[in-house]
């Protein structure tokens, strides 16, 4: 089999939905199954899924809201293909995509994994990858807004405007596509990460592993980026627990202090620059950053 595809619902409603359609509406050729793994929804969108695809899809029940990381696991021991692919419950799949993302990893057997370039609703660029790991240069790179990176690397560091392949530091979970046997070899994805970062450390053991991670930008995935999760703070709160993680797991000591300490004052500046213009929204988001930064 070419492909697994598994997909993470959590009260998706119908944008699950669109995500399983455009699936199959551009598999094409391609042997492939779908699986998708629930995490105790409380909405009816398990039961509509199950109703319109019936035996279209391989459904797994946790039982439980365990997380994206240990519901991907989940799905993973029902894989039977020879690439995996992770795609969030929030994206469509455009015309190719799929069949170029596979082609792709089939003629490069040293691409561990690979992303497609991602856009929002009206074809913007959306956030595909980052060329750098968290850690101190990252910290450092954004308290410049990255202007530096964004010269070297055409504009952006985080969506391909070259049109060619380039490697990356890690790919977006949003639509991560990995070698199973590469996932054999290093490991699924760590399930201490509830929400966020398990993608970009699982390509930090990638990395390490010797492969190399490479967006694709022939090919294309809508990314309608939050909209299965509502609340700003809770978002918030969680990807600043998982950066925690990472930082204990991935860098030294050092590095994680270093980190933090450059985050720190990130925070205080935007701050006192939003303060001064006005923009009380961003004071709320960088204060609330803040906040949540673990010593």
């Amino acid at each position: 089999m070419d492909l697994s595809v598994i997909i993470v619902n959590y009260n998706g409603g119908t944008l699950i939905l669109d995500t399983i359609r455009s699936v199959w509406a551009t598999a094409k050729s391609m042997t492939m199954e779908l699986i998708v793994v629930d995490n105790a929804s409380t909405d009816d969108s398990m039961h509509k899924i199950q109703e319109q695809f019936g035996n279209r899809i391989i459904p797994v029940e946790m039982g439980r809201n365990a997380g994206f990381a240990a519901a991907n696991n989940a799905g993973l021991k029902q894989a039977s293909g020879t690439y995996v692919l992770f795609l969030n419950p929030d994206t469509v799949v455009l015309e190719g995509a799929l069949q170029t993302l596979v082609r792709y990893m089939d003629t490069h057997p040293q691409t561990g994994a690979c992303g497609a370039n991602l856009f929002n609703n009206n074809m913007q660029p959306a956030f595909s990858y980052w060329t750098l790991l968290p850690g101190p240069k990252m910290e450092w790179s954004s308290l410049w807004s990255d202007k530096c990176l964004r010269r070297k690397h055409h504009g952006s560091q985080e969506h391909n405007h070259t049109g060619q392949p380039k490697e990356v530091a890690y790919i977006m979970g949003a639509d991560l596509l990995v070698r199973k046997d590469v996932l054999d070899r290093v490991g699924p994805m760590d399930e201490d990460f509830f929400l966020f970062y398990e993608e970009t450390e699982l390509c930090y053991r990638i990395r390490k592993a010797g492969y190399n991670i490479v967006s694709v930008p022939k090919a294309q995935i809508l990314h309608l980026e939050g909209q299965t999760i509502n609340a700003m703070g809770i978002r918030q709160e969680q990807m600043m627990r998982s950066r925690d993680i990472y930082l204990r797991k991935c860098c030294a000591p050092s590095e994680r202090m270093l980190a933090n300490a450059i985050l720190t004052f990130s925070c205080l500046v935007r701050i006192v620059c939003f303060g001064i213009g006005g923009n009380t929204n961003k004071v709320h988001f960088w204060k609330y950053t803040l906040q949540h930064i673990h010593p």
